[in-house]
């Protein structure tokens, strides 16, 4: 027997199947009618599975959010209403036995009937019947915050590359030009005092310094990252840098070649590794890190690795690693980011671009 509602006294006895068709059924009682309004009229979209993933119910915002009339929906498997590259993070988690009785959340990109594709968070909910399992599943419209997100982002890499190109052409043109005033004065004094000659020709080599760290400084806080090529140099410099500046070695390897048509993926892509050669410089004890960019069976991909003390994935979220930032920028270009680390096993951040994702997304954007 299905699972039923039933009142306490025992007025009415329906099964869910028939309290959410109750439109295609007699007039069973109040209780049903209520049940019915509340399923098909609450903001958010709702769909019930069954063990195998199947879609057995759905209510109207459900079937408007992806554009399927209801019979269209029923028995269709749920993965079929995700993009193709979120569908084996999704069967991997619905099977999953270490998520039962408790409630899931996911950021997920869907597809629509006319395979457009939109940000959507679903809340899943199991309850373990005598039949089998049933999944319920609560799909939430994330666009409009997610547009949100994106303008903020953008507005923050927009001051950074203000603050960057300040740092140039001010800052550093300043350094300059007390470097060129200290070698004159060197000159200057060297016929009449070796020791002032000397403080002189120390106060250009520190101001050369300083306009050198500008430099450095203003190209992080705004890369010229705005082709492939340009990346590329961008993330060889920031290796390279790194290398320099810390007692960490920092090697880059290129594999095969990428191309990222859209510049503001790159820029993000650029942030992704900037945050976590960040986190290895400040908290892995790494004496090695290695960025590898490239492009294989048709995905592009940022590794970045060290072969510090590792960590519990949770204890570096819950303090603020840098992780939720990379997540984030991740989410926006549709890319899927991995960290993998352990006590003791070193750090592995990939980021993956699934190659439709590159021709999807102004779709996207346009919805």
């Amino acid at each position: 027997m299905e699972n039923s509602w039933l009142d306490e006294d025992k007025k009415c006895s329906l099964t869910i199947s028939q309290c959410l068709q109750h439109e295609t059924e007699p007039s069973y009682c109040s209780i049903a009618q209520w049940i019915f309004n509340v399923i098909h009229n609450i903001g958010e979209g709702l769909l019930v599975l069954d063990s195998e993933g199947n879609i057995k119910l759905s209510n109207k915002t459900a079937e408007e959010l992806f554009g399927y009339y209801r019979m269209e929906l029923y028995k269709k498997p749920f993965v079929e209403l995700l993009a193709p590259p979120y569908r084996q993070k999704w069967m991997r988690n619905f099977l999953s036995k270490k998520k039962k009785n408790r409630i899931n959340q996911y950021e997920l990109l869907g597809q629509k009937k006319d395979k457009t594709t939109f940000f959507m968070e679903i809340s899943t909910s199991e309850v373990v019947l005598q039949e089998g399992k049933i999944v319920s599943v609560l799909v939430r419209d994330i666009r409009e915050r997610k547009a949100l997100e994106k303008a903020a982002l953008e507005a923050s890499e927009q001051e950074r590359q203000r603050i960057g190109q300040d740092i140039h052409d001010s800052l550093c043109q300043l350094l300059i030009g007390i470097e060129f005033k200290a070698q004159f004065l060197a000159q200057e004094l060297h016929e009449k005092t070796e020791k002032g000659k000397e403080l002189a020709t120390e106060i250009a080599k520190l101001a050369r310094q300083a306009a050198t760290s500008a430099r450095d400084i203003a190209k992080g806080l705004a890369p010229l990252a705005m082709t492939t090529s340009d990346l590329i140099s961008s993330l060889m410099d920031l290796s390279q840098n790194t290398s320099k500046n810390t007692h960490i070695g920092c090697q880059f390897h290129l594999i095969g070649e990428p191309i990222i048509p859209n510049p503001s993926f790159i820029i993000q892509i650029y942030r992704i590794a900037q945050e976590a050669i960040n986190n290895a410089i400040k908290h892995s004890q790494a004496t090695q890190i290695n960025i590898t960019f490239g492009e294989t069976a048709g995905t592009i991909f940022l590794q970045v690795e060290d072969n510090g003390m590792g960590m519990k994935i949770k204890e570096g979220l819950n303090k603020g690693l840098g992780f939720r930032s990379m997540l984030y920028r991740a989410a926006m270009i549709g890319a899927n980011l991995t960290i993998d680390s352990l006590p003791g096993k070193g750090t592995k951040v990939i980021c993956s671009l699934p190659s439709f994702v590159k021709s999807k997304t102004e779709s996207r954007e346009k919805v």
